[in-house]
């Protein structure tokens, strides 16, 4: 199921970096100019996409692993595709609805629910799941412990046949205090969907991840659910997820609607 949703940017610098995203998280190899101009029909030839990536650079948007290689999107760039592209989803309510038919919520502590939840969206994104820090009422911890998922599916990805990144990806499963305790600075405010996109990390071990949390309240209970993949991620499908399970599970308003 493929609730997605996102606009087509009517900027040519935009439509290229959304062909430049979509293309390389399919394919996680550079980007040519060639496949870009197949991808939009060629609207433009080969040469002018040629000179927009020559653009994109500039703005630090794209980057070129070598002389003769394609481009591929940096940190940056993502971010503004994040803010100029992706929308929150038309799709929601089927979100919603698919969550709601995925989740018990019969006799469910939030704790359960996020469990649950994490494991879900993990498959869907590829992406490590993460609940923690459930609290009960008067703010006494009630677990102490993080729960972890999707960790064969994050491996699968080619991120991984790097071996540095491997080590830092073991290196944080190895002992998830420091990356928990980073999540909870991520998710002050209940109901909002928090990204941090590459090199956006204060965490400098997480430079090559994305880290999207959100902090539920309901119940008299607070959790915190994160999810921590490569920065090469289908945002528009995670962030239109996690939006949704934050309107299905937190009981005041929600300002997910523009990620942070």
């Amino acid at each position: 199921m493929d609730f997605r949703y996102y606009e087509l940017p009517a900027d040519r610098r935009l439509r290229v970096l959304d062909s430049v995203i979509r293309l390389y998280t399919d394919q996680a190899e550079p980007v040519s100019s060639a496949a870009v101009s197949r991808d939009l029909e060629h609207c433009w030839s080969s040469a002018t996409v040629r000179k927009i990536f020559t653009e994109l650079e500039e703005l630090g948007w794209l980057d070129q692993p070598h002389r003769s290689a394609g481009r591929m999107p940096t940190s940056l760039g993502y971010r503004v595709y994040v803010e100029k592209v992706v929308r929150p989803a038309e799709g929601g309510r089927n979100w919603e609805r698919w969550l709601q038919s995925e989740l018990d919520f019969e006799d469910a502590s939030l704790a359960k629910l996020l469990d649950r939840a994490a494991n879900l969206l993990s498959g869907l994104s590829h992406a490590l799941g993460v609940s923690l820090l459930v609290v009960a009422p008067g703010g006494d911890p009630a677990e102490g412990r993080v729960q972890i998922t999707g960790v064969d599916e994050l491996l699968e990805q080619p991120e991984f046949e790097d071996p540095a990144r491997l080590r830092v990806l073991i290196h944080l499963l190895d002992d998830a205090l420091p990356l928990s305790g980073y999540l909870r600075g991520l998710s002050d405010r209940p109901g909002q969907v928090s990204l941090r996109i590459g090199e956006e990390n204060s965490f400098r071990e997480l430079y090559d991840f994305s880290v999207i949390t959100t902090r539920i309240d309901r119940s008299e209970e607070t959790a915190l659910m994160g999810l921590v993949g490569p920065v090469r991620m289908e945002y528009p499908l995670v962030l239109s997820a996690m939006d949704s399970l934050v309107r299905l599970l937190h009981a005041g308003p929600s300002s997910s609607e523009n990620w942070s």
